[in-house]
């Protein structure tokens, strides 16, 4: 079923169970097409992750809390007008692959009108907008759609929201059995097809699962079945699973236990959010996994292939430079035959005195030499000759010998099923100058996120550390905000700790702090000691003076906690 209607269906009556009536605390987008919406309901906080990838285009919970590298408009704009909203509403449009959730911002804002998200995940159409609940408006969308790239709806800021158009006649939750039967009046198309054109919201898996639950022979059966799936969608008869194939690959995601797939093995879930981010984390693998095969396998082809049309040609030198023998050879005739010859021949028959049967051979000479000359030219030929052969024997053994490492490495490609190997194989391709090295974001960090020491603390407050002079600096200069809090040993050489605060909370809670502070003091020099005085304040109060030297600055408004190194906490590492 991947991400469709119904699994989108299971998705909101999990959110209404969780979130719905939770507050936003911020917006946090990773790419151009994927953000979290960040909200805290009793007391826990959630990650509302929205995609609209056109090939996994979905919305769901998630534990992921990606660190934001760069600012984006849309994020940007959803904090300014959501922050601090209540999440009233949580809704599916009909049982189609659109979820509503209606936001009441906070009253002390310039627009306190209700303001409704909209998530469409309808493959490479997925979009997610922002309207006003009074006017129906576009405020701003994910991906601006124009008259050039749709003549029957454009999604852009000011327009009127208009929802997709439906092309399926029939309700599913309304149709009636009378209704249905004349639907599946017996022809030649399957009755999944008419299903899937006929009905709202049906997918493929869907309309599937139905005809996979009569017999196929009976509008009875038929009706049945679709009354079954009907009446455990109304009552949110769930069953979160993932199916898996022989392979051990995921094939597919369901809300319900599907009997079309008997053959295929079920891992059960609490909850749709869990199973979809099992699927797709294993399915985005995948893809990788197979896009990366593909790719090293069409460049040491290609390489392959240049690498023969290398070898012919070094052959063809060889088989020139295997004449040397014949160009001495022909020389020693002339020499021995210098009496017999004038200036002025095209050519010479000679006996071949290297043949014991004694027979002739015919020698070209060059007219405009003397016979002594053109003896002399073919004994310059013999030495570039021979002296090519050994470049070119050189050069074939080198040749060949690339060429049965990169056949091995090929063979090796093919047969892995690893992603970490191929990433391996690709370094040594690029140190080949085979192909470009790469950083897959799926399986390696940015540069970025390498720098610092980084921590999580109980609480869920992301803790950098830093690791040198340099990192020090970059902590304060680039990395921090003025709502961040900032720690040091006192007046102890040690590192920078820095709490993250991006949701500009007025104050971090003592516990936090406390667990940064531990990590203050195990990150210096007083590491050892029993008790070690860690100073804190928000970064707005540090600054680095003009000309100080590396790590070092300056700080006011501080206040001092005294913890010891040694001390557990519940920070781990992020």
């Amino acid at each position: 079923m991947s991400f469709d209607s119904l699994v989108l269906r299971s998705v909101v009556s999990e959110l209404c169970e969780t979130i719905l009536g939770g507050e936003v605390l911020s917006v946090i987008q990773s790419s151009p097409y994927e953000f979290i919406l960040r909200v805290s309901s009793n007391g826990k906080a959630y990650n509302l992750f929205f995609s609209i990838h056109p090939v996994y285009a979905r919305v769901h919970l998630t534990d992921s809390y990606p660190d934001r590298d760069k600012r984006w408009h849309f994020s940007d704009f959803l904090q300014t007008h959501l922050r601090k909203g209540i999440i009233s509403a949580i809704e599916q449009v009909d049982l189609d692959r659109i979820i509503r959730l209606q936001i009441n911002p906070q009253q002390d804002i310039i627009d306190p009108t209700p303001k409704i998200l909209i998530g469409e995940f309808m493959g490479k159409h997925s979009n997610v907008v922002l309207i006003d609940s009074e006017t129906n408006k576009i405020l701003e969308a994910i991906k601006h759609i124009d008259d050039n790239m749709s003549r029957f709806r454009q999604i852009l800021p000011g327009e009127t929201y208009h929802s997709p158009p439906v092309t399926q006649p029939l309700d599913f939750f309304s149709v009636d059995e009378d209704t249905l039967t004349q639907l599946l009046a017996p022809d030649n198309e399957p009755v999944w097809k008419k299903l899937l054109k006929n009905i709202q919201g049906m997918s493929p898996a869907l309309a599937k699962e139905i005809s996979a639950r009569s017999d196929n022979r009976s509008l009875d059966s038929v009706a049945k079945a679709f009354q079954q799936v009907r009446d455990d969608i109304v009552n949110s008869k769930y069953s979160p699973n993932v199916l898996v194939n022989e392979m051990d690959e995921v094939a597919d995601v369901s809300a319900i236990e599907l009997q079309q797939f008997s053959g295929l093995k079920r891992v059960q879930f609490n909850s749709i959010s869990q199973a979809l981010e099992y699927y797709y984390e294993r399915q985005i693998t995948r893809e990788s996994f197979i896009t990366e095969k593909n790719s090293l396998i069409l460049s040491v082809k290609k390489r392959l292939g240049e690498l023969d049309e290398k070898q012919e040609t070094l052959d063809e030198q060889m088989r020139v430079a295997e004449e040397a023998e014949t160009l001495r050879m022909k020389g020693d005739m002339l020499i021995a035959n210098l009496n017999k010859l004038k200036r002025g021949q095209k050519e010479a028959t000679l006996t071949n005195t290297y043949d014991p049967d004694g027979s002739e051979i015919t020698i070209q000479l060059d007219e405009k030499l003397s016979p002594s000359d053109n003896a002399q030219k073919y004994f310059q030929d013999y030495k570039k000759a021979k002296k090519s052969k050994e470049v070119v024997t050189k050069f074939s053994n080198k040749n060949k010998a690339e060429l049965k490492h990169l056949s091995e490495i090929a063979q090796r490609i093919e047969q892995t099923d690893d992603l970490d190997i191929l990433f391996s194989i690709r370094s040594e391709l690029a140190k080949r100058g085979i192909v470009k090295e790469k950083i897959t974001n799926t399986r390696k960090p940015k540069v970025e996120v390498s720098l610092f020491k980084r921590f999580r603390s109980s609480e869920d407050f992301l803790i950098y550390i830093g690791r040198n002079d340099k990192e020090n600096d970059l902590l304060v200069k680039q990395e921090s905000s003025p709502y961040d809090m900032w720690l040091h040993a006192k007046q102890i050489e040690g590192s920078h700790v820095l709490i993250r605060n991006p949701e500009k909370k007025p104050d971090i809670p003592r516990k936090t702090l406390l667990e940064a502070a531990v990590l203050a003091a195990s990150f210096s020099k007083a590491k050892h000691s029993s008790i070690v005085p860690v100073d804190y304040t928000w970064v707005r109060y540090v600054r680095k003076p003009k000309g100080a030297k590396p790590g070092f600055v300056i700080y006011i408004n501080e206040k001092t906690l005294f913890v010891s190194p040694s001390n557990s906490y519940e920070a781990k590492k992020s």
